[in-house]
């Protein structure tokens, strides 16, 4: 998944977010999840990240934010040739989805993966108020925004 996402994905929470939006779109891990306070969550996922960097198969280099030092992953992965199937999705229906979720913040991820998780797993009828009890501020009505239009596009808005 990393080499199909262009060889880097920055952050833990965003592999889970991009893992979990691709079981829903069909990608057939066998991970799963619950949910935790960055919304779905797989410890089968973390451990099969532990599992994958001890044995090489993806680089994880820790970095610092500038502003404040705080620590985050950086998973690479080398260069190799793509198969057809990535896990249960054709390569270009993975690659697709990949693309657009590279292009938003690891918290817009984290609220698309939340109202999914809200509106499918929970059936919260009124999950916008939910995902702004869950999340605060981090709910703001343009990221919220974003991330509604994140589903729409992978057509996981149901």
């Amino acid at each position: 998944m990393v080499l199909a996402a262009g060889g880097r994905v920055v952050g833990r929470v965003r592999l889970q977010k991009v893992f979990y939006l691709l079981d829903r779109l069909g990608l057939e891990s066998g991970f799963n999840y619950e949910y935790h306070y960055y919304g779905p969550y797989s410890a089968n996922l973390a451990e099969a990240i532990e599992d994958a960097t001890a044995f090489g198969l993806v680089n994880e280099r820790i970095e610092r934010r500038a502003y404040d030092g705080v620590p985050y992953s950086v998973f690479e992965q080398p260069t190799a040739p793509l198969g057809s199937q990535l896990g249960g999705l054709d390569q270009r229906h993975a690659t697709h989805a990949l693309v657009r979720v590279q292009r938003e913040t690891a918290t817009v991820l984290e609220l698309a993966a939340t109202i999914d998780w809200l509106k499918r797993v929970e059936r919260v009828a009124d999950w916008r108020k939910e995902l702004v009890r869950r999340k605060g501020g981090k709910a703001a009505p343009d990221r919220v925004e974003r991330a509604t239009r994140l589903l729409s596009d992978l057509e996981l808005d149901e």
